[in-house]
């Protein structure tokens, strides 16, 4: 019955100590990306500092972060410049079609540059997921050893 109740122990122990290693996830809202690490939230720094231990996926994190930067710029620009020509025309006013030519082709820019930044964030987050629950299954190494006293023979189990 002992026995039955250590080990029960055991497996509870195990269990809690793999919740520990939280996963990150993410969400997309108009506003841009929601980092969570269980309840905490994450801003990009907080993330970067997160996942800094698994390089790789460091270095797709900062990677992302750096394209969804330059395609906010791209994006934020091209609307811009084609706005500008529309509302001419609707002030019925003389619309430079120019800007709005300049415009589009910055948001052919735009558009591939943030599909590339979120495939990168998720790679990066994926990876970082994998890494961090097999480096705690790597660290954790069972120990069983057969152990004698007055009372018995006994096996032990140490984690």
């Amino acid at each position: 019955m002992k026995s039955i109740q250590h080990l029960l122990l055991a497996v509870c122990l195990f269990t809690s100590a793999l919740s520990f290693s939280q996963e990150i996830s993410i969400d997309q809202n108009a506003w841009g990306y929601e980092f969570k690490k269980g309840e905490q939230e994450l801003n990009w720094r907080e993330l970067l500092k997160e996942t800094s231990s698994v390089e790789e996926s460091y270095d797709l994190i900062k990677r992302a972060q750096s394209q969804t930067i330059l395609s906010t710029i791209f994006g934020f620009a091209s609307g811009a410049l084609v706005g500008i020509p529309v509302g001419q025309a609707l002030g019925n006013g003389e619309p430079n079609w120019v800007l709005a030519i300049a415009g589009g082709a910055l948001i052919t820019v735009a558009i591939p540059l943030a599909s590339r930044s979120k495939r990168n964030l998720e790679e990066g987050v994926a990876l970082y997921n994998a890494r961090s629950k097999t480096a705690f299954l790597r660290e954790l190494k069972p120990e069983v050893s057969l152990v004698g006293n007055a009372n018995g023979l006994g096996l032990r189990l140490r984690f």
